[in-house]
């Protein structure tokens, strides 16, 4: 008896790590064929460059979902905001007859007919970040949307600036204008303001962080009444940061931005910023490859739109996020 029973735990056993074996890898098919057989090459397309800890993460979260199920995957994005770029680094990707093209809606103009070619050519396309805005009959047939509700964003930060305090005059500063995401976010943080009888205009601040401070200080100098500012995104929140802290505004003029960052993080916990916007960046990196992974072995993958934000992130809850920002996950 005693035998018999070491050996059903022995099998027990071995049942449990087989299954755990098969949890973690990665799916055959095509006759048996692994990954390393048939390994999958993926393109993420974007218009931002890896300089940008925003999409910093987005590359963390592709590379570790490429490393799970074994494929290839090529992060592509100009070092400065360029739809031109991105337009010919689309086709770049589009020649290498990848098995699927991740890629930001972020002017869906000159997007619109090499994303049709590349899905007429059976590449399946999986947009991130910034989805076709435009009416359905006219959108770009991609698979699904992953990223956050643009619009929606600008208002819930609205929302939150105004739990504080009801500014006299407000300032977005956007880092890449004509970005459809980034005007959407600033359109739904105006649309709150105007019903509050605020003032509230856009200012360019360019990708670079030393025009940025420049371009606020012009502002200010022009606009002393100015009381809030909404930045779009870490290349924005970080020389707003600074410009509050060596203007001694700090106190003063409410600071509300869009994605977590150290910078961003350590300004919420210290009262300098208000709030930001938190997208979880991450998984529009990482849900991608494994969506076109599926879909090339079993023609699975989700519709509409897979929303990862928004949510804002202040002092009651920067706690929790702050671990995963260190390590790269936010």
């Amino acid at each position: 008896m005693g035998d018999e029973k070491k050996m059903k735990k022995r099998c027990l056993a071995l049942v449990f790590a087989a299954a755990v074996v098969l949890s973690v890898m990665p799916v055959m098919a095509h006759g048996g064929a692994s990954p390393k057989d048939r390994q999958y090459n993926f393109y993420i397309v974007s218009h931002g460059g890896a300089i940008d800890p925003f999409w910093g993460t987005v590359i963390k979260g592709m590379n570790d979902a490429a490393r799970l199920v074994g494929v290839k995957a090529t992060y592509l994005g100009p070092e400065k905001f360029s739809i031109k770029k991105m337009v010919d680094m689309l086709e770049s990707a589009i020649a290498a007859k990848p098995d699927g093209i991740v890629v930001t809606i972020t002017n869906p103009a000159p997007l619109d007919e090499p994303l049709r070619r590349a899905i007429e050519q059976g590449i399946p396309v999986i947009a991130i970040n910034v989805p076709d805005t435009r009416p359905e009959g006219e959108r770009i047939p991609y698979l699904c949307y992953v990223g956050g509700d643009e619009y929606l964003s600008g208002v819930e930060v609205a929302r939150r600036m105004l739990k504080d305090s009801t500014p006299r005059r407000a300032v977005v500063g956007i880092q890449e204008p004509g970005h459809v995401g980034l005007e959407l976010r600033a359109e739904g943080f105006k649309d709150v303001m105007r019903e509050k009888g605020i003032p509230v205009e856009t200012l360019d601040i360019t990708n670079d962080p030393i025009k940025a401070f420049g371009a606020f200080e012009s502002y200010f100098a022009k606009h002393p009444d100015t009381d809030a500012i909404f930045t779009l995104g870490p290349l924005g929140n970080h020389p707003a940061i600074r410009f509050l802290e060596e203007k001694e505004l700090v106190g003063k003029v409410m600071l509300a931005g869009f994605d977590l960052s150290p910078m961003t993080n350590d300004a919420i916990k210290s009262g300098k910023m208000v709030c930001t916007v938190e997208q979880q960046q991450y998984l529009q990196g990482y849900l991608p490859i494994i969506y076109l992974y599926l879909y090339n072995e079993h023609g699975l993958c989700p519709h509409g739109n897979v929303l990862t934000g928004p949510s804002i992130v202040d002092q009651s809850n920067v706690g929790i996020v702050e671990q995963s920002v260190k390590k790269g996950y936010r």
